[in-house]
């Protein structure tokens, strides 16, 4: 995946009369992730119908507010049967979350038209990277007294107001985090991405372990998305699992067995995690790292599960 050189889009016009297919685009559908800044079209025409008509297409920028930023306009000549389009660098690294990448096409002199969004982007080579976080490895077997005795101080990192730590063995993933003496209206949110968290979107399959410490609750979610007036938006859904927590002194251990988030376990592993606090309101107040979008895991954290 690191060495895509281009993005190809997905797009099929039809000629409203004859109701035929007359110009192809091939690939991705919506929700890819490109892996650099670079786009170029490739296409299947019907000369037969298109004759010396120019291909038109207009790149933006949508942000999480609905507007929009025009990043290219490129116009070319159809000649050929098959043809590619170079639009050109973007020069946007990292795009996704409630941020997505649209583009608009028309054939000039045609009623064939139309747009595919939304397009993310991790440009891997040129995002810095995150501090990669090494998971302890527990004893098999172990319950969440002997988790929460295994991890030192300096195990332990901090956002906002939560302290928190990891830990792993061949049945589950540990979250160990250090009790507040006056929890605040809140939470705190570890989402996990299977792919390393390289993926722009947070993806419906995602699975977010959710802690209150006002209320002591320990919740589940996952997410669909949906495009509304070209604002995208994620909704929340409720996850069944086999989640659980456990009071040790002044520390909690959470448990999440690993068929609830879908990943195998072994040795040097490595995927995504998204650590984030929200107040009551469901606002994002603090992230590790500091940068990270909740939305978007292309900004997550990494982790490795030690030997």
């Amino acid at each position: 995946m690191r060495h895509w050189s281009r993005i190809v889009l997905c797009i099929a016009g039809c000629a409203g009369a004859a109701a035929s297919q007359i110009i192809t685009f091939n690939g991705p559908m919506p929700w890819a992730t490109q892996r650099n800044d670079s786009i170029t079209v490739r296409a299947q025409v019907d000369t037969s119908q298109i004759k010396e008509r120019e291909f038109a297409v207009s790149v933006d920028l949508v942000n999480d507010r609905g507007s929009s930023e025009t990043l290219l306009n490129k116009s070319f000549p159809i000649k050929d049967y098959t043809v590619e389009f170079p639009i050109g660098a973007l020069k946007q690294h990292l795009v996704g979350g409630h941020s997505f990448i649209k583009i608009d096409w028309t054939i000039t002199g045609t009623t064939n038209k139309g747009s595919i969004a939304p397009i993310g982007i991790v440009a891997l080579d040129k995002i810095p990277s995150s501090e990669n976080l090494s998971i302890l490895h527990a004893a098999d077997g172990a319950d969440a007294t002997a988790i929460a005795a295994a991890l030192k101080e300096n195990d332990f990192k901090t956002t906002g107001s939560a302290s928190f730590a990891f830990a792993w063995n061949k049945s589950a993933f540990y979250i160990v985090l250090q009790k507040t003496q006056t929890p605040a209206p809140g939470t705190v949110r570890f989402a996990f991405d299977g792919k390393s968290g390289k993926n722009a979107f947070l993806s419906f399959a995602d699975r977010v372990v959710t802690f209150d410490a006002e209320k002591d609750s320990l919740y589940g979610l996952h997410f669909s998305q949906q495009i509304s007036a070209d604002t995208l938006k994620y909704l929340e859904k409720p996850w069944p699992n086999e989640l659980s927590k456990t009071a040790v002194n002044d520390k909690i251990v959470i448990s999440v067995p690993w068929y609830d988030i879908g990943i195998v376990p072994f040795d040097g592993r490595g995927f995504g995690i998204g650590i984030v606090t929200f107040d009551g309101k469901g606002e994002q107040l603090s992230a590790l790292p500091k940068s990270a979008d909740f939305y978007n895991p292309g900004t997550w954290s990494d982790v490795t599960l030690a030997k």
